[in-house]
């Protein structure tokens, strides 16, 4: 009869100690790098219906960097988009991309046939209107930036041309070109439930659009649109979703379209889009799935992926978001190349 080793015990309280310590560490490093919230709110809420709602709009914009527009779509308009997004997303057959970080998204969806209930849009008056406003008259353009996100995990970060697509952004968004115009391309956010009463819509740092870095250190401020209105942010400022992935919510559903000033940055801007839109569009016409045990195993995936992320220190993530590919090569395909377009 052979002789029977005994269990480790030791060992296994050895494990369970270091992974206990290595958690505690990874909580005492979040905690030392947070995100503090900031300590003063910005009153950035516009109504289109207002009196002198132009004036604040753009001072909004310009010292902020971001305004809250109130009831700027119909709730029966903010229903049928939420069908079309949640259909895609979460329907029997699960069609939008599985993204690196976490959640999911629709990229170009302006451009597909099941979103086509949706392309009024961009002919939308009121929206217009709103963009008439912030461009003060000059002259502006659809910039392709369009996409759905579904419970998109969202890191720090600032929405200027990253990874394979940074070679395009050959002028400095933070000052003037060579004719003396500047960047002024403007995302606008509508989120297709209500968060009034909670912090997971979009998170921004005021201020942060003037500044290069990521600009934690100021605090953050949670925006809390309702059913039917709109954010709107400058793209270069410092903002953030969700870093957890919801697995029993109701989804966290969001559609937004970018515009610019019709200028240099907006067509450098343009070029990266549009490539990297055709790339993760491409990728999401091949990855769709039916629901059942992959579906399963791929919201348990981005489920742990949200606790990561949430331990992790914000500048860290921010690192991994703006990582420069070309100095970075290896965690740049690690990052971008399961979902980014050619870096040709």
């Amino acid at each position: 009869m052979g002789h029977k080793v005994p269990p480790q015990r030791g060992s296994s309280h050895c494990c369970q100690y270091t992974c206990g310590a290595v958690a505690a560490a990874l909580v005492a490093v979040h905690v030392a790098f947070r995100c503090p919230k900031a300590q003063e709110v910005p009153d950035v809420l516009v109504d289109l219906g207002g009196t002198d709602w132009q004036p604040l709009l753009r001072k909004s914009l310009a010292t902020h960097g971001y305004a809250h527009i109130k009831g700027l779509f119909n709730l029966t308009a903010v229903d049928t988009l939420r069908g079309m997004a949640q259909t895609y997303c979460y329907g029997d057959e699960r069609k939008a991309l599985p993204l690196s970080w976490g959640g999911y998204s629709v990229p170009a969806f302006l451009e597909l046939p099941e979103f086509s209930g949706a392309r009024w849009l961009l002919d939308y008056s009121p929206l217009h209107q709103l963009l008439r406003g912030i461009f003060s008259g000059n002259e502006y353009r659809f910039a392709s930036h369009n996409d759905v996100g579904c419970d998109f995990v969202g890191v720090w970060h600032k929405d200027i041309l990253r990874g394979p697509q940074r070679k395009y952004q050959i002028h400095d968004v933070w000052e003037a070109d060579e004719v003396g115009q500047r960047h002024e391309i403007y995302k606008v956010l509508v989120y297709l439930q209500d968060h009034q009463e909670d912090d997971r819509a979009v998170k921004v740092i005021p201020g942060s659009h003037t500044l290069r870095d990521i600009s934690l250190d100021r605090g953050y401020v949670a925006v809390h649109p309702g059913l039917g209105d709109a954010v709107v942010i400058d793209q270069r400022i410092s903002h953030a979703g969700n870093t957890w992935y919801d697995l029993w919510g109701s989804g966290r559903i969001f559609m937004q379209v970018g515009f610019g000033r019709a200028n240099n940055f907006t067509e450098e801007f343009e070029r990266g889009t549009v490539e990297r839109q055709q790339g993760y569009q491409a990728k999401m016409l091949k990855s769709s799935q039916r629901r059942g045990w992959e579906t399963a195993l791929t919201d348990a995936k981005f489920f742990a992926f949200g606790l990561l992320f949430t331990a992790l220190p914000p500048q860290t993530l921010n690192f991994l978001a703006d990582i420069d590919v070309k100095e970075y090569a290896l965690l740049g395909r690690l990052i971008f190349g399961a979902n980014a377009g050619s870096t040709k």
